[in-house]
């Protein structure tokens, strides 16, 4: 009997798959305990396929697309080159499997029909959301500040939209990727545009931004997000167009 390879079943269980059963084609299936949602694995040559129920989402979380059809009831397949690169897919899309952006959204709902329909105002519903969205973020950065990766107690840690709420569609407002989780003092300067994200996850910051206070923020030369996944890139170029100051942008290692 085929079966997996002991670094990727080792994989699988640290970031929270329930292994695992052998499928047709060669394909293995990982679920997770408490939701519908299930990833199918094939060990090849080059590396880790992943199998997908949503199309998009290999390249939302930055694997090679396969030219190998999906297995029945997937809609994508993608390439994990290495332990790491294996590791973190696995990771990121766990979060998106157990948050996808409808059952976050039901999840709002429910809570908002807890309360008496006098009080379902719009600020009531986008706290609600915000609540919702926050748990994502957590599960996503692991409890850890995107930027410094401190651990913060969870009252000192926020989840930053991108795209604002005001902003966003609906979709876009509970999407995973439309948000980082920053400690208070970064959630202030990112939502009042005094820094931003490049592309490549560097620290851009404002000219209004002294170097007094980055030394008494300790934001160090070369600061980065810890990690990046493609999903992440459209919103953080939106954030830079629409909100950070309009006035000399420049890397925080500059």
């Amino acid at each position: 009997m085929t079966v997996l390879p002991p670094l990727v079943s080792k994989a699988l269980t640290d970031s929270g798959y329930d292994l695992v059963s052998s499928g047709d084609g060669g394909w293995f299936v990982a679920g997770i305990s408490g939701s519908p949602a299930k990833v199918l694995i094939q060990v090849v040559e080059e590396g880790v396929l992943l199998a997908l129920p949503e199309a998009g989402t290999a390249t939302q979380i930055g694997l090679e697309i396969s030219g190998q059809v999906p297995p029945l009831g997937m809609a994508c397949v993608g390439l994990a080159r290495g332990a790491s690169q294996t590791y973190e897919a696995l990771r990121v899309l766990h979060t998106l499997l157990t948050h996808p952006v409808a059952v976050l959204s039901a999840q709002v709902e429910a809570r908002l029909a807890a309360i008496p329909e006098t009080e379902r105002t719009r600020e009531v519903r986008q706290r609600i959301g915000q609540d919702v969205f926050r748990e994502a973020l957590m599960d996503l950065w692991q409890g850890r500040c995107a930027v410094t990766g401190l651990a913060f107690p969870p009252k000192l840690l926020r989840a930053s939209h991108a795209k604002p709420w005001a902003k966003a569609t609906d979709s876009e407002r509970l999407d995973p990727f439309n948000g980082l989780l920053l400690s208070v003092h970064f959630d202030v300067m990112f939502d009042s545009g005094l820094i931003a994200f490049s592309d490549e996850g560097v620290l851009l910051c404002s000219t209004r931004l002294d170097d007094a206070i980055k030394r008494h923020y300790s934001i160090a030369d070369g600061a980065r997000l810890r990690t990046l996944n493609p999903g992440h890139i459209p919103y953080l170029a939106w954030h830079r167009a629409q909100i950070f100051d309009n006035f000399l942008k420049i890397p925080a290692n500059e």
